[in-house]
């Protein structure tokens, strides 16, 4: 799979389609089961389950667990080769590729773009003898005659736009005219423009690449003054070569930007110099780059150097197509953007967690390039920076620890509008979307992210309504798609896990497979349903932990999160339901510390409760052990008997069970908690904070806010807005503080069982069921 990112840039993804890698999760409930296997699927608003086969021979059969309970219809002498279910050895195998590609990511890898490379190739060579004529680089040449697509165009194969059709394959039959070579080539490249202008008149504005009605126009007069055979005056380009000249005869400006601007600032005008004219070049050159080049275009650093001679022009343009062996891509360097991209596109695929060490290096190397007055550009060291990639920077640095401020966005921002690029006559929807996903990551008081957050919603809502997300700089599959699910689920709302499973499948969905589950033992030996609790409500617990926590090594802190939201559900329906004085309720904290004799004084249901809980501790802190050869029994009764003597004392059954869900996820990875942090004001701000926003969550919930009126901030109720505050309070608290004394692996797990309880009151049931199916029993 391919991931192309804005600009062209692209990273290469494997598409896994072993569970045990994007889909741990799917296999969960069969690794910790020994009895039986299940099938859940989606049937009308509810969900049925029915034993399972699986399709695959016993050996493959293995990914999934306990092999003995599994029913196998292939014979067992069938070779692990023949089976298409990934192995641990292949899922290496893949992780050690992707890491070599982002360790060697240099300058950025970007797919080669025609038209830039037909304009390096018309430089000429001056310096031979003799009347005989050669390109300063044939290996551009070259390149042309050797990339040509089977219909005679040339551009983006797997994608077509009839704009960048036209433009790539237009800029190369004049390069093989102009050399006079290939004519066969040449001929056929004609033929395909003749046969597709007209396709202009309906072509989607929204694909128009950038600075189209200049540069088109500049090569349809280099072709015609080299007598190529194309109808020049067909109505679609009449209308483009006067529109272009409505621009052109103003005497104050290119594309809304003056022209004196442009000879003074950095503008996007850089980037299409080719296709302008009357300019002043001596300067223009005080506007370059370090690298020498204008705005990292290829095409337009060419034609600067056919108008100027100027050296560093040369330099730049000999460097990038040495380092691209002669096809250039339309920027470069990219390694900004391409860090950047790679980092986002693997953490919503779900896959980031193998990456951790090279995620730091590219951070720190975007890090090292931050500019915190202008922001930055698809490429280091740029005078020219624009939202896009600005944005994402301020995110994920924000997000893995950098101090950043989001104050350079005040450069994007002109009255109430936010831009990507000065002087843009349409904006992107794209960058708009990463800016709304930027302005998420708030912490209190950051106005600017507030306004951006505002601006973008709204964009957002009406590019959706109008049908108008196409988009200039990238075309996906379903750009839509993205919006949607981020305007429908803010990122405290987001699980990480259902955005994953959702991401994928707007790259290309798979088929349905057939998973076991066998959690359901456990919930039928401890009796839950006499405390009310349903099979949905214990599907759904798991769900959360392993939308969560979803790293193949974390099936222990999975269910260690899953079965403390029942034992806690079935705790708190005791001491609603029976429990209901002080003295009942410590009787039962006695017995769990050992002060009192279980059976003295004793009834049924706190027999059941004690016992419940007892084997929950018991057998998380055996498996801990024998995991991790940690003793964590001690600490985790300790976090157990805190929380009851907080139930003991409160009427508010809520209390502080979301600080003893981190502790216990957390003890079950195997981290010791000191003692001392308990008293650490850092940790202390935290739990206060996050069993605040859990409870104050759970009660808005009670009041039964729709999600709509919560996006669209139309509640009325103060507590939705307290609840917001609060959790750009607890994500400064997460991320704005790398150095404190607080594990940061306790701190995000905070933050992630927050992002539970604020999904469970943001979205409706019907919602949940969908991605517990789309997550839980549907292959990626």
């Amino acid at each position: 799979m391919q991931v192309i990112s804005s600009y062209g840039v692209c990273c290469t993804i494997h598409q896994f389609n072993n569970p045990t890698l994007l889909s741990t999760q799917q296999a969960e409930f069969i690794k910790h089961g020994h009895s039986r296997n299940w099938l859940f699927q989606n049937k009308g608003s509810s969900l049925v389950h029915k034993p399972v086969r699986f399709n695959c021979a016993r050996i493959a059969a293995s990914n999934f667990g306990n092999v003995d309970e599994l029913q196998s219809d292939y014979p067992g002498n069938y070779e692990e080769e023949d089976i298409q279910v990934t192995t641990a050895i292949q899922i290496k195998n893949l992780t050690e590729e992707i890491k070599h590609m982002l360790s060697s990511m240099g300058d950025g890898r970007s797919s080669v773009s025609p038209y830039d490379t037909a304009w390096v190739s018309f430089i000429r060579d001056t310096n031979i003898n003799g009347s005989s004529e050669r390109p300063l680089f044939p290996s551009c040449l070259k390149w042309i005659e050797d990339n040509q697509l089977p219909d005679g165009s040339w551009g983006e194969e797997l994608v077509f736009c009839i704009y960048d059709r036209l433009l790539n394959t237009l800029a190369c039959v004049v390069a093989l005219t102009l050399w006079n070579t290939s004519l066969r080539k040449r001929n056929k490249g004609v033929m395909f423009i003749k046969e597709n202008l007209s396709k202009l008149e309906t072509g989607e504005v929204e694909n128009m690449t950038c600075g189209f009605e200049f540069v088109f126009p500049a090569l349809l007069e280099k072709a015609q003054k080299l007598d190529i055979d194309i109808p020049y005056d067909v109505p679609v380009l009449m209308e483009i070569y006067a529109r272009r000249e409505a621009k052109f005869t103003s005497h104050t400006s290119y594309c809304r930007i003056p022209k004196d601007v442009i000879h003074t600032i950095p503008t996007t005008v850089l980037f299409s110099l080719e296709g302008l004219r009357d300019l002043d070049w001596q300067r223009l050159l005080k506007l370059q780059m370090q690298d020498g080049s204008f705005l990292t275009s290829p095409a337009s650093t060419a034609i600067a150097f056919m108008e100027t001679n100027d050296q560093k022009c040369l330099g730049f343009l000999q460097n990038v197509v040495e380092k691209c062996n002669g096809g250039v891509p339309h920027s470069y360097p990219v390694d900004m953007q391409a860090r950047l991209w790679a980092i986002d596109r693997l953490q919503r695929l779900g896959i980031s967690y193998y990456f951790a060490e090279e995620f730091k290096q590219l951070l720190d190397h975007v890090s090292r390039y931050w500019n915190e007055e202008i922001g930055i550009f698809g490429g280091r060291n740029s005078n020219f920076c624009d939202v896009d990639d600005t944005c994402m920077a301020i995110r994920l640095l924000r997000l893995h620890g950098f101090d950043v401020s989001p104050d350079v966005l005040n450069k994007f921002k002109d009255g109430d509008q936010f831009f990507c690029l000065r002087g843009e006559l349409n904006k992107s929807p794209t960058a708009m979307y990463n800016l709304y996903r930027c302005s998420q990551a708030l912490f209190p008081g950051e106005k600017i992210l507030e306004e951006a957050k505002n601006f973008t919603y709204n964009f957002l809502q009406q590019c959706l309504a109008n049908n108008q997300s196409s988009d200039k700089w990238v075309i996906a599959k379903d750009i839509p798609g993205e919006m949607q699910y981020a305007l429908e689920f803010p990122w405290y709302a987001s699980l990480p896990r259902v955005e994953s499973r959702l991401y994928i499948e707007q790259y290309g969905g798979a088929d349905d497979i057939w998973i076991g589950k066998t959690l359901y033992r456990w919930y039928e030996k401890c009796n839950f349903q006499h405390f009310g609790i349903s099979k949905k409500y214990l599907l759904v617990s798991y769900f959360l932990a392993a939308a969560s926590t979803f790293e193949v090594e974390k099936s222990r802190e999975r269910l260690a999160w899953a079965k403390s939201r029942i034992i806690c559900k079935m705790i708190t329906s005791y001491f609603n339901e029976e429990a209901t004085d002080w003295t009942t309720r410590n009787s039962l904290l006695m017995e769990l510390k050992g002060f009192h004799d279980m059976s003295k004084n004793s009834n049924k249901t706190k027999e059941m409760v004690l016992n419940n809980l007892r084997q929950f501790l018991h057998q998380l802190s055996k498996a801990t052990y024998e995991d991790l050869g940690r003793e964590i029994h001690h600490q985790l009764h300790n976090a157990w008997e805190t929380w009851l003597m907080s139930l003991r004392e409160e009427k508010n059954t809520c209390q502080e069970e979301a600080e003893l869900l981190v502790q216990t996820i957390y003890l079950s990875a195997g981290h010791m908690k000191h003692d001392e942090i308990l008293f650490d004001a850092e940790y202390n701000s935290l739990s206060i904070l996050t069993n605040k926003i859990c409870r104050m969550l759970n009660e808005l919930q009670n009041d039964k806010i729709s999600a709509d009126q919560w996006c669209s901030r139309t509640t009325g109720s103060s507590k939705a807005t307290d609840i917001e505050l609060d959790m750009q309070a607890l994500v400064n608290l997460v991320f704005g503080n790398y150095s404190s004394n607080v594990n940061q692996d306790i701190k995000q797990i905070f933050f992630a069982v927050a992002k539970t309880f604020y999904y469970t009151t943001h979205i409706t049931e019907e919602v949940i069921d969908f991605h517990i199916s789309k997550v839980l029993f549907q292959q990626v």
